[in-house]
C-alpha cells in the first residue's frame, strides 16, 4: 500500500489491497524456486505485501521515505534501508529475484531504475511488478500520489527490452469502467486528492470477490482485455 493512501484512511481490509496481496502471491508463485533466494523489495510503502512476499526468501526492503519503513516490522525482514531506488549500493548480480508493486510510475527517470535493477539482479533473475494503466486515465488521484505517469503494455515493452517477457498482462478488468469514468471526471480537476472511499462492508466484499475471480484467471494464465493495472513478470537475460 502506498503510504500516502495509508494516510488517507485505507486499510489492509479495503477490498483492492486484500486483492492485490493474493494477485502477488500468485505471481511470486509461478517463479518461486526450491531454494531459498534473495529478495529485493523496491518502494516498499508501508509493507502490506511483506508477510506473503518473505515466505519465498530473505527480503531486502528499500524506500526513500523513512516514515514509511517505520512502519515495517524488523521480523519480517533481512534488511531494510533509506535508499535512492535510481542508485542502490548493492553489488552487481546479488539478487535473485526484484519486486517494485505501484513503484515504477513514483520515479521521474524511470528507465534509470529499471536499469538498476537489472544490474543488481542476477542472470536469470526475475523482476515483477504493477503499475497503474493508460496515461489517458492520469488525474488528481495520480498527482496526490505523486506519480509521474500511467503505463501501457508496448511503454513497459519498450522499458523492459533488455528483459525477456515472461507474462505480461492487465488486472482489474471487471471495475474497469466505473473507475475509469471517475478518473477521467477528475483529470483537469486543480485540487490533488487520494481516491478514497469507504465502502460498506457487503459492498467491499463483493468488489473483493469480484477482483478474486479476476486472480484465478490469471492464476490460469487467462488473460484480461483490459484494467486499471497492469502487472509483469520478466526475467534478466
Amino acid at each position: 500500500m502506498d503510504y500516502k493512501d495509508y494516510q488517507a484512511g485505507a486499510t489492509k481490509d479495503f477490498f483492492w489491497h486484500k486483492a492485490k496481496i493474493q494477485l502477488i502471491s500468485i505471481l511470486l508463485n509461478k517463479v518461486k524456486s526450491d531454494k531459498r533466494v534473495k529478495i529485493l523489495n523496491v518502494g516498499v510503502g508501508i509493507g502490506d505485501e511483506l508477510p506473503v512476499v518473505h515466505k519465498f526468501g530473505d527480503l531486502y526492503v528499500i524506500d526513500i521515505d523513512p516514515k514509511a519503513l517505520e512502519l515495517i516490522p524488523r521480523e519480517l525482514v533481512f534488511e531494510k534501508k533509506i535508499c535512492d531506488a535510481c542508485h542502490m549500493s548493492y553489488p552487481d548480480s546479488f539478487f535473485d529475484l526484484a519486486v517494485a508493486f505501484d513503484v515504477l510510475e513514483h520515479v521521474e527517470n524511470d528507465i534509470e531504475l529499471i536499469n538498476e535493477i537489472y544490474r543488481v539482479l542476477k542472470p536469470e533473475g526475475v523482476f515483477i511488478f504493477t503499475v497503474p494503466a493508460f496515461n489517458f486515465l492520469f488525474s488528481s488521484h495520480d498527482r496526490a500520489l505523486k506519480h509521474f505517469r500511467r503505463y501501457d503494455k508496448r511503454t513497459i515493452k519498450n522499458r523492459l527490452s533488455m528483459f525477456k517477457c515472461i507474462e505480461l498482462g492487465y488486472w482489474v478488468f471487471s471495475l474497469f469502467l466505473p473507475v475509469a469514468a471517475q478518473r477521467l471526471l477528475n483529470r483537469k480537476s486543480s485540487t490533488h486528492e487520494v481516491h478514497f472511499m469507504r465502502l460498506p462492508g457487503i459492498i467491499n466484499n463483493i468488489l473483493y470477490y469480484l477482483l478474486m475471480v479476476e486472480n484465478r484467471l490469471i492464476k490460469h494464465r487467462i488473460s484480461l482485455p483490459v484494467g486499471t493495472t497492469i502487472y509483469g513478470i520478466y526475467k534478466k537475460i
